[in-house]
């Protein structure tokens, strides 16, 4: 049976370009030259425009629903690029955008979720919310959150394996007192309740890696709130307890690696010599620390991108089965940490 993928491949043009111009959406730039190319290819091979009902009045748009409150995002830089891709990408595709959801302030209801075409949820949010939000529309796309097991679309970056890729570096540099301090899972239901956890994916990798190699002797991991202010709390309460201190620290962000550092100059500790520092986001202050910190880059603005796309496919029915999209990540190196 040919599909839209062959027409959109003997066209020489994308999938979503041959379902906008069969479904005549006014609102797509393209020649009349490429209209009829694709009219053309269409009816070679005997593509049945009519029985796929590629008639529409106007695209369908896209609700978002996001587990971090607005306040928290206007903070936070790694959520606001990935708001920002979301829009950029809904804008350049002409797809509504204007009904999102923040479940940490606490939302008393979602209507009308069946009559979007899709639905893109940011972040962690429970097995049984999942399951809800499927029942009322099929085309979900779930962002940051690998641990998902049902079918659907899934956009993350790979945090995991570099998290064991920069402790192989500390391990490959001589470093076996290697502590972690990090922050705790939070899962949010439908009205913004929270479920908290330590089963978040970077210390479940850090905890794997210490007891894979034999380490476990060395293994300290601190959770708390993924800030500045727990990130300093939790290296004091570090550096009180652990003898001999740790010769490297692996932080979860970059916000709570900012607390990291203050604390170690508190107890005139040389951030780069005495102890290495590497955390995640690499966010515009990790350069201008003194010492730079090293850190890996996430691109968010790439992952929200991704996501609209995936639910521009489900919209425009080019496909039916789940996708698993991982984003590598880059580790970027400045004096806390340069590997030999």
């Amino acid at each position: 049976m040919v599909g839209i993928r062959d027409v959109a491949r003997k066209a020489n043009v994308s999938p979503t370009t041959v379902s906008r111009v069969l479904n005549q959406d006014n609102t797509l730039h393209v020649s009349p030259e490429t209209k009829q190319r694709i009219f053309e290819v269409a009816k070679r091979l005997d593509y049945d425009i009519h029985k796929r009902n590629y008639v529409k009045k106007r695209m369908p748009s896209i609700g978002v629903i996001s587990t971090i409150s607005k306040a928290s995002e206007a903070k936070d830089v790694y959520y606001k690029e990935l708001r920002m891709g979301l829009e950029e990408e809904a804008r350049r595709l002409h797809m509504g955008m204007n009904r999102i959801y923040n479940l940490s302030d606490h939302p008393t209801e979602w209507k009308d979720l069946d009559q979007l075409g899709a639905l893109i949820v940011v972040g962690t949010v429970t097995k049984q919310s999942i399951n809800d939000l499927l029942e009322q529309n099929p085309h979900l796309i779930v962002v940051d959150n690998p641990d998902i097991q049902q079918q659907v679309d899934m956009v993350y970056g790979d945090l995991e394996r570099m998290t064991k890729a920069v402790l192989a570096l500390f391990l490959e540099n001589g470093h076996k007192r290697i502590a972690y301090i990090g922050g705790y899972q939070v899962e949010l239901d439908e009205l913004g309740k929270k479920t908290i956890t330590s089963n978040e994916k970077r210390v479940r990798a850090y905890l794997h890696f210490m007891n894979d190699h034999h380490l476990d002797e060395y293994a300290h991991s601190l959770l708390g709130n993924w800030t500045e202010e727990d990130g300093e709390r939790l290296a004091i309460e570090l550096i009180q307890q652990a003898d001999p201190l740790p010769s490297a620290i692996l932080v979860g962000s970059d916000p709570m690696a900012i607390g990291v550092y203050r604390a170690l100059k508190k107890f005139n500790l040389a951030i780069g010599k005495d102890i290495m520092i590497v955390s995640f986001d690499d966010i515009e202050m990790a350069s201008k620390l003194s010492p730079g910190l090293t850190t890996v880059q996430i691109n968010a603005k790439s992952l929200g991108k991704a996501a609209v796309r995936l639910a521009v496919e489900r919209i425009e029915r080019i496909r039916d089965e789940p996708i698993i999209m991982t984003f590598p990540t880059q580790l970027i190196v400045r004096e806390s940490f340069i590997p030999k």
